[in-house]
């Protein structure tokens, strides 16, 4: 009688030991399994937050214009394309002093009718305010030769007697202010500047 009692409590025993330890490592399972699922929300989230940059904003000051410098070819240089300063004055075999000056008048996306006689010159400056570092696309065109230079490096130049293409140009701004520097030669066609940001 001693030995059945004994042997009920034995077997008792192992049921319950093996239940602690099914319910144990069911615990283990359930624990992994949540703490894989909180890992892979945070990651979501962490993606989240590298999708949601703030796009540059890019904002444009007006035009200036300087000459036309007469009688040159596409290759005279005159001085602003060492970089433009708008105090300065600029001098060709004439007595007269050229000036930059502020055109409010003149729209992006426009063409421009310059009137430029053969062989001639002129220069158009203006600011380009960008909220943070971007790279920026614009279109330009104009008949015979043109030349772009932004923040003082040159990053188009073109010199095609006729052609009045336009041309998609990618440059990179700076945080804060930026400068954007256009050179129009004509030799003999039509002269026009379309400029679109």
């Amino acid at each position: 009688m001693r030995f059945r009692v004994d042997s009920i409590l034995l077997t008792i025993c192992v049921l319950v030991g093996v239940s602690l330890y099914g319910c144990g490592q069911q615990a283990l399972v359930d624990t992994q399994e949540k703490a894989d699922m909180v890992s892979h929300v945070a990651e979501s989230k962490a993606e989240e937050v590298e999708v949601e940059t703030t796009e540059a904003q890019v904002s444009y000051e007006p035009w200036y214009g300087l000459g036309p410098f007469y009688n040159i070819t596409f290759e005279t240089v005159i001085g602003p394309e060492s970089g433009p300063d708008l105090t300065a004055e600029y001098e060709q075999d004439t007595p007269f002093k050229y000036k930059w000056k502020l055109h409010p008048e003149w729209k992006d996306g426009e063409g421009l009718d310059l009137r430029l006689p053969a062989n001639s010159s002129m220069y158009f400056y203006r600011i380009a305010n960008a909220s943070q570092a971007t790279r920026a696309e614009f279109t330009v065109g104009t008949g015979d030769g043109i030349q772009v230079w932004v923040n003082g490096q040159e990053v188009f130049k073109r010199f095609e007697v006729g052609n009045a293409n336009t041309e998609k140009i990618t440059a990179k701004l700076n945080q804060g202010s930026n400068t954007i520097l256009l050179k129009v030669f004509n030799e003999s066609s039509a002269s026009e500047l379309y400029f679109e940001k």
